[in-house]
Formats: C-alpha cells, sequence, structure tokens
C-alpha cells in the first residue's frame, strides 16, 4: 500500500484564499527583477576607480525581515535608492569637471 502523503491544502487548516495568493503572486512579480534605471545605475558604479565602497554601501543598506507567516522578506529599496541617488550624483560632479576643468 503507498502511503497517502496531505498536499499542502490538506495538510493546512486555513488555507490562502485566491485573495492571499494573488497578493503573494503579484509582490514575487515586484520583487522579480529591479528597474532598467537601478540596472543602469549599478552597472556605471561598477565601473568606477572605487566601485568597492558603493558595493559595500549597497550592501549595509539591504534589509530582512520576517513575514506574518514565517517568511523572510528582502527590503532592497533603501539600497536602490542610494544606487540612483550615488549615480545620479556622480554624473553630474563628473559632467562638471569635464566642461569646467580648472575649477577642481
Amino acid at each position: 500500500m503507498i502511503p497517502h502523503y496531505p498536499t499542502d491544502a490538506e495538510s493546512d487548516p486555513y488555507p490562502p484564499t485566491s485573495a492571499e495568493r494573488h497578493t503573494h503572486a503579484r509582490t514575487r512579480l515586484i520583487r522579480a527583477a529591479p528597474s532598467s534605471e537601478v540596472l543602469a545605475a549599478a552597472q556605471y558604479l561598477l565601473q568606477q576607480p572605487d566601485a568597492y565602497l558603493y558595493r559595500r554601501r549597497y550592501l549595509e543598506l539591504i534589509t530582512q525581515t520576517t513575514d506574518s507567516d514565517g517568511t523572510t522578506i528582502t527590503d532592497y529599496t533603501a539600497a536602490e535608492k542610494y544606487l540612483l541617488a550615488t549615480a545620479a550624483t556622480l554624473r553630474k560632479t563628473s559632467r562638471f569637471e569635464i566642461e569646467h576643468p580648472q575649477q577642481k
């Protein structure tokens, strides 16, 4: 006789509703990949001579929390904002130095 292993729906006394499944699926899609602006900023910063400093700060800003159901949630929001702001500042500074080389 083959033993019967309950499915998640059978073993869970409170299975998720369709709205909860939709929310979790939508959350996974949102977190699937960073935006193209964030990718461009990261690529730009990785080409800089002090890229290790930007990478270290980015990694420090990534936070992990635990959801009410025990799943780990990784939040990249602050880290991505840092990449965008730092890349914009660095681009502006380098553009100014190119346009005004005597004012260093």
